[in-house]
């Protein structure tokens, strides 16, 4: 008896070609031991190769190299984000400081609405952020308009604009402890305005969401 050495269909001794693919057929185990002549069994033309498992699917060797390259690729990509976020974030995955501020330093497409928007949440380091950036900002104006005077009224104009964004600010942080923003009314006694202040900066952000939306 013969088999085909890829499918290992049955033949005749009288076949020498596989019917389905036309691979050269051997000998069986089992004829080459009843003749009992010591010939070597006959060697297909060309080499054959392993059966896949499934039609259509590699070897196993093969897929077990693609599963092991893609393992090493995810944990190279995973290893160097990880480096990335801690660079950024720090060990603990928290922005660091100095992150945060460049993060709320406001450009030409984002100045409207992360500074003069009353709409939604603010956290506390975010608004510590933007309420340096706002006092860097009023800094550099009052140095500028000492330098150059003739610049003032356009300064003042600068001024109270920083002036609405404090509000803003202020706004949005109320919000983020379920406030409304119509507790800034307070503000206008004068004792009460410094306690308003300490309370925006220290008070901790409401978790998960409120009715003015989601925590940061």
């Amino acid at each position: 008896m013969k088999t085909c050495p890829k499918c290992h269909k049955i033949y005749e001794d009288s076949q020498n070609f596989c019917s389905e693919d036309g691979t050269p057929l051997v000998l069986t185990p089992v004829s080459q031991a009843m003749r009992g002549d010591g010939a070597q069994p006959e060697q297909p033309a060309v080499p054959a190769e392993p059966a896949p498992d499934q039609k259509g699917q590699g070897t196993a060797g093969e897929t077990q190299g693609q599963q092991t390259w893609q393992q090493q690729s995810q944990g190279n990509w995973q290893q160097g984000y990880q480096q990335q976020q801690y660079q950024q974030y720090g060990p603990n995955g928290n922005p660091s400081f100095s992150a945060r501020f460049q993060a709320n330093i406001p450009d030409a497409n984002t100045w409207k609405l992360m500074y003069f928007s009353f709409n939604g949440r603010m956290s506390r380091g975010t608004y510590i952020c933007r309420w340096l950036v706002l006092l860097l900002a009023a800094v550099i104006i009052g140095l500028i308009c000492g330098i150059l005077p003739f610049l003032a009224p356009l300064g003042y104009l600068a001024l109270l604009g920083l002036f609405v964004s404090q509000i803003s600010l202020a706004v949005r942080r109320l919000h983020d402890r379920g406030h409304s923003g119509f507790w800034m009314f307070v503000c206008v006694v004068p004792a009460l305005n410094l306690l308003m202040f300490l309370y925006l900066l220290f008070a901790e952000s409401q978790p998960g969401q409120n009715e003015y939306g989601l925590a940061e």
